[in-house]
């Protein structure tokens, strides 16, 4: 009885997992690195900063475990609304080479320097499937993102008070791209997608950006999946905020993923 049980579960079709939830939790963690590059001008005398490479220079992490949330409903057959949000919160410390301009602030030759850079990505977006089947699909997307910088440097100088500075922003960023999704067995799907956002100038940042992902995911259950991804995310931005932040950001952040997928 048993082997005759176990030849009609062979026998019986594998279920197509649905390309398309209607809503779905994703949980993950990404192996990012972090390619990170500033200048920092001074408010008080409009003095330029030195451009530093915050890994580099200052010693920052330039690798940590990200870990990454994110959030899709289709309220309509061919309407999908998708919100994410990750945090990689950083800090280093190095005895510095140079003479560094950070802000207000000048931090000689040979300072030791302790950095913290705390960085937070959410962002919304909504896709049109233009093309959607049982196997596949291809939509047009468009979306924004919100970045947060919080970084302060500190540097320890003999017979002085401490040198410190912190910096603050928030970078508003839109994007327009395509996702593509395909069934490459019953159980087994794979998705990517890329969006950018051309130089243009948005409340004070004038920049660029580009965002992209691939995913394969397998289905053990229509209602699980267990997935691997790639991400990459580059920005470049000039700020030139009236009264406030002037300076420059060049950012990278790219790695490997290991998630899950709740489906409903």
């Amino acid at each position: 009885m048993r082997r005759l049980a176990l030849l009609c579960l062979l026998a019986v079709p594998a279920v197509a997992q649905d390309l398309f939830p209607r809503f779905s939790v994703t949980a993950g963690a990404s192996a990012a690195s972090f390619d990170t590059n500033a200048r920092i001008d001074s408010e008080l005398t409009g003095g330029v900063g030195t451009r530093i490479g915050l890994e580099r220079d200052l010693g920052l992490e330039d690798s940590r475990t990200v870990q990454r949330f994110g959030l899709q409903w289709r309220p309509f057959r061919r309407h999908e609304l998708t919100a994410t949000y990750f945090s990689a919160p950083r800090s280093g410390f190095a005895q510095i080479d140079r003479l560094i301009k950070f802000g207000d602030q000048t931090y000689p030759v040979q300072s030791a320097v302790t950095s913290e850079l705390d960085f937070d990505y959410t962002s919304a977006t909504y896709t049109f499937w233009a093309r959607r089947s049982e196997r596949d699909g291809i939509g047009i997307s468009l979306g924004v993102a919100g970045l947060s910088f919080d970084a302060s440097v500190v540097a320890d100088t003999t017979g002085t008070a401490p040198i410190a500075e912190r910096v603050e922003t928030d970078v508003p960023v839109a994007l327009v791209g395509l996702q593509g999704r395909v069934a490459l067995m019953d159980r087994v799907h794979m998705e990517g997608s890329v969006s950018a956002l051309p130089r243009v100038t948005i409340e004070g940042y004038r920049g660029d950006a580009m965002t992209g992902n691939a995913r394969i995911e397998y289905r053990p259950l229509h209602w699980l999946g267990i997935g691997a991804a790639y991400h990459y995310f580059r920005l470049n931005v000039d700020v030139a905020q009236a009264g406030e932040l002037h300076g420059a950001l060049d950012m990278t952040i790219q790695g490997p993923e290991g998630y899950l997928r709740l489906a409903f």
